[in-house]
Parts: structure tokens; C-alpha cells; sequence
């Protein structure tokens, strides 16, 4: 696991694939995007790795981005919280700084593992970060932790802001965020109107069947980022939480040909009914 982060570096050596660095971590990691296929007309977004313990979901966004031969156009962002996926994986052998370190042992219990830490390396949960009812979720958390604090404003974690200064522009047309776990397809933002509400249950609808997986609204949780694209950018967006709950946290990347299972069957079924 050591080369993990090593690998969605590389990407960029597979054929009709364009890389682009679109801005730095915490800690100074490079933040990838990737993309393939046309860039005219409209625009897919992929993205993975938000949060650390689920870097399953960057294995599943890597495989996509080899399968993917559709000539529609595709943003993939395999490793959004690089910091905290490293974190996760190394443990405090990945930071330097004696402070940054004893802050973070504090936040974990003073435990040295840190399998399930879900934040960024600051102790913001990414995923409750982007202003869409920021701060007004039932689960959220108003100081540092392993998961669910949303952090000290909207778009406080530079994560974030360069995540969203990127997608700016680029024509997106339908966004699918991938987490872990509970094979369940998440859809309808509450603030969403009720034309929008109908076309995001549709669309989960048949995402849903696609994986064989549930479709659920989203409800009580704010300030994700499909919340943010759905909301302010106007972008149909879901949030596909992948494996099931029989495994715990992490699942590891054995586990991928399961989890990837008719993952590119359900884009390609997505898009054709979506009239891209």
C-alpha cells in the first residue's frame, strides 16, 4: 500500500488519457484529475477517494478510467483526499511534522491506528465541507475529529476549493461521487425543487438497478458534494456508496472485481439514457 498514491501518479502513461494537476493537498500532494474521450458537448465526472478509509472507491474510479471507451467525455478524480488516504493506509510514518503528528494522535484517541479515519489530514470530514446547508446536517460535528467535522466554514479545506474550481466550466452534465459501503445509490438533495427531486429519483432509479444495489433520498445529511453540484451547479449528481455491508471498514482492494462489478455497465446504461 505503500505505493498507493505512486499509482493514480502514473495514470497518466495509459493511452488517450490526459492528466492534469489541478492544485495541491494539505501537505502539498498533488491533487490528479484525468480525463478521456471528447471534450466537446457534454461532460462526466467521476470522482473517489474523499474519504480515507474508503479507498476502495479510488481503486473502482482507476479501473473505470482504463475500461472507459465511450467517446463521451469524462473527468476522473481518483483521490480527492490523498492526505488522508495515505494517513489511513501508513499511518504516522507518512507525516513529518512532530506537531501535525501529536495533533493527529490526539484526535484519534492517542490510538496509532488509524484504519478508519475518514477526514482530510486536518480532521475535516471533506464530505461535509462544501456549502450546500453547510454545518446543518444531523450528524454533523463542529470540532476536529476522524470523521464528520465540517469544518470551520464552506469550503474551508483547500481539498475542496481546488476540487470545485476545477469541475467551474467544464460542462458537467452528470456527477457520481464513489464512497463505501452499503450497496446503496444516495439521490435527492432536500433543497432540490420538485422537477429536479422526480429527475434525480429516475436517474438513481435505474443507476440502482444497474448494480443491483438500493436507491435512497438523501436525507439529514448536508454539505456533500453531490449536495453542492446537484444544488448550486445545477448537475445531476449521486452518491454511490459501493460494497456490502457485510465487510467492515476498510475494505480492501481484494475485494475490487466484487465491487467493481457492472460498475461500467451502469455508466454506459446512464449515458444512453441520458441522451449524451
Amino acid at each position: 500500500m505503500n505505493n498507493f498514491y505512486n499509482l493514480i501518479a502514473n495514470i497518466d502513461k495509459l493511452t488517450n488519457v490526459q492528466m492534469f494537476i489541478y492544485g495541491k493537498s494539505f501537505l502539498g500532494k498533488n491533487l490528479y484529475a484525468f480525463h478521456k474521450g471528447s471534450y466537446s458537448g457534454k461532460q462526466i465526472l467521476i470522482t473517489g477517494g474523499m474519504h480515507a478509509r474508503e479507498f476502495i472507491s479510488t481503486e473502482v474510479v482507476v479501473q473505470l478510467l482504463k475500461d472507459y471507451k465511450l467517446n463521451i467525455g469524462c473527468y476522473f478524480i481518483p483521490l480527492v483526499n490523498p492526505d488522508g488516504v495515505t494517513l489511513c493506509l501508513n499511518g504516522l510514518n507518512s507525516v513529518s511534522d512532530e506537531n501535525l503528528k501529536e495533533y493527529l494522535l490526539r484526535l484519534n484517541k492517542y490510538s496509532t491506528d488509524f484504519s478508519l479515519w475518514k477526514a482530510n489530514i486536518r480532521g475535516v470530514d471533506l464530505n461535509v465541507n462544501f456549502d450546500a446547508l453547510w454545518g446543518e446536517g444531523k450528524f454533523v460535528n463542529y470540532v476536529p475529529l476522524p470523521s464528520s467535522y465540517c469544518g470551520e466554514s464552506a469550503l474551508s479545506e483547500v481539498e475542496n476549493i481546488n476540487l470545485i474550481n476545477f469541475i467551474k466550466n467544464k460542462n458537467i452534465s452528470l456527477a457520481i461521487s464513489y464512497h463505501s459501503k452499503g450497496e446503496v445509490v444516495y439521490y435527492g438533495f432536500e433543497k432540490l425543487n420538485k422537477k429536479e427531486f422526480k429527475s434525480s429519483k429516475k436517474l438513481a432509479k435505474i443507476i440502482a438497478k444497474s448494480l443491483k444495489y438500493k436507491y435512497i433520498q438523501s436525507k439529514n445529511s448536508t454539505g456533500g458534494l453531490s449536495d453542492y453540484l446537484s444544488y448550486k451547479m445545477k448537475i445531476p449528481s449521486f452518491t454511490i456508496e459501493l460494497g456490502s455491508d457485510k465487510y467492515n471498514h476498510p475494505i480492501g482492494c481484494d475485494k475490487l472485481f466484487e465491487v467493481y462489478t457492472n460498475q461500467m455497465k451502469m455508466i454506459e446504461k446512464i449515458v444512453g439514457f441520458m441522451g449524451f
